[in-house]
């Protein structure tokens, strides 16, 4: 493609500027000789506009006017080859084509048209072609880094190479890349990008090695476009696993399979170290949807469990960044509950701990809680007296009258139990009893109040019951 200045310095042509030489680097796509009044109805963007000058106004106010709305439809140039008595251009108009970074042309009236028109026309006709060997070149380059490399970094490292490119791929939202050719060589040519399109909602940019290069968009937009079928291939694996996922959370919950005996499935899954479970609920502007979430960046390395339900119930790293990136991008206005580290054992009371404290969120309309945090006491501890009596008589008071009346201790039992997290050694070796005698009474327990002191829902309502009832002076301080 040939630009203004391009066609300024072919002697041949006698082509000079009278105004808008600022503008000389514009693209000159076509060549459209005209005459009428109104030249901006014929003509499109990037046309070189050959006028004798006939059909331009006379008044000076009105000459500035006809070249702003020629300059409104951003063709490439205007060329005046002025007839005898076609009207002089005058300051008003060239002034406005300055201040427009306009080019106008002056030739000289036996300028053939024709000969301009073939000069611009075989420099687009060689540059589609040189656009099309181009991408011919681009295709190659990419089938061949399909052929040679498994893996989709080292695919763009292979075509960065090739074409003295670098690329790279980006997550829109935090910015973070995703991939890339390498690193980022010194200097660099004018970065291009253009969204990639289909699910992965990423932008690629690229720029050449060389500062003095410049890539042309189109090729661009060909590379996203190649790029597009290799993420989204990416994210037909995630919908996948994400299926496979949902079926073995399904059976966690059932019972139907041990958590802890599937520990090597779910560090295949990159699920490693302390998991947790989530309870979201999804609400207001989102990233992504709840059946999407799994295509969000922060979980391209991972596989989490996610099961979509009444509530989203996810199983993931204990990771704070990822827990709120996962909570964040279903919609800023999301509540969740976080369990404690899960225990293979336990894995529904982990669930019972996320969904309560997807409770106290909600309660306290606060984005996140974890399980045993204080935000999960403060929304549940009493406001008042009568308040911390009631929650004493409820979850205490069987207890407190069968150590009376049968002189035992099961509410000394339950409150170092508690305080010992649940542990029935450490429990045992504290009250100086067989480990038999402890089952026993956490039994008889159970079977006074309908709360077994283990469970998530018993643990809750016990421990708060306790801590209301010494802060209200309704207990004796253990």
């Amino acid at each position: 493609m040939i630009t203004v200045n391009g066609l300024v310095a072919i002697d041949t042509l006698g082509l000079v500027f009278r105004a808008g030489g600022a503008g000389g680097d514009r693209l000159v796509t076509w060549a459209h000789a005209c005459d009428l009044p109104d030249p901006w109805r014929w003509v499109a963007a990037g046309d070189l506009v050959m006028t004798t000058g006939a059909s331009i106004p006379t008044d000076p106010v009105e000459q500035a006017n006809w070249l702003n709305r020629l300059a409104d439809t951003n063709v490439g140039a205007l060329v005046v080859a002025a007839r005898a008595d076609a009207p002089r251009m005058l300051d008003q108009m060239l002034a406005a084509a300055d201040a427009r970074k306009f080019p106008v042309l002056e030739a000289s009236f036996e300028l053939e048209f024709v000969k301009l028109a073939r000069r611009v026309i075989e420099s687009a006709l060689q540059s589609q072609r040189n656009r099309l060997e181009a991408s011919q070149r681009l295709f190659q380059s990419y089938t061949s880094a399909l052929r040679e490399r498994n893996d989709f970094e080292g695919r763009l490292a292979t075509l960065g190479r090739r074409e003295e490119w670098h690329v790279e791929i980006r997550d829109p939202v935090s910015g973070d890349p995703i991939a890339s050719s390498g690193e980022l060589p010194a200097g660099g040519g004018r970065p291009e990008t253009a969204d990639i399109p289909g699910r992965g909602r990423a932008v690629l940019t690229v720029r050449h090695h060389k500062e003095n290069k410049i890539i042309d968009p189109l090729l661009v937009h060909y590379l996203a476009g190649l790029v597009a079928v290799e993420l989204e291939q990416q994210a037909i694996e995630r919908d996948h696993r994400r299926v496979e996922g949902e079926i073995l959370l399904r059976d966690f919950l059932n019972g139907a399979v041990d958590f802890a005996a599937a520990r090597a499935v779910l560090e295949r899954r990159g699920l490693h170290g302390p998991l947790v479970a989530l309870a979201i609920d999804p609400a207001g502007p989102t990233s992504w949807d709840p059946q999407d979430i799994h295509h969000a960046f922060a979980l391209r390395s991972i596989s989490p469990l996610l099961l979509q339900e009444d509530v989203m119930i996810a199983v993931v790293p204990d990771r704070e960044y990822l827990i709120r990136t996962i909570v964040n991008a279903l919609g800023s206005e999301s509540r969740a509950g976080v369990s404690r580290p899960i225990i293979g054992a336990d894995f529904l009371e982990s669930v019972n701990q996320a969904r309560l404290s997807l409770a106290r969120a909600r309660e306290g309309q606060v984005c996140l809680v974890k399980y045993g945090s204080t935000e999960t006491l403060t929304a549940l501890a009493p406001k008042t007296l009568a308040e911390a009596r009631d929650l004493v008589d409820r979850y205490l008071g069987p207890l407190i009258e069968y150590d009376r009346d049968h002189d035992t201790s099961l509410l000394a039992t339950l409150s170092t139990f508690l305080t010992n997290d649940g542990s029935w050694k450490v429990t045992a070796a504290k009250l100086s009893i067989h480990r038999q005698t402890l089952v026993y009474r956490l039994r008889m327990i159970e079977q006074l109040t309908g709360l077994r002191p283990a469970s998530t829902s018993g643990t809750t309502a016990f421990w708060l019951a306790l801590q209301a009832g010494h802060s209200a002076g309704l207990l004796r301080a253990p």
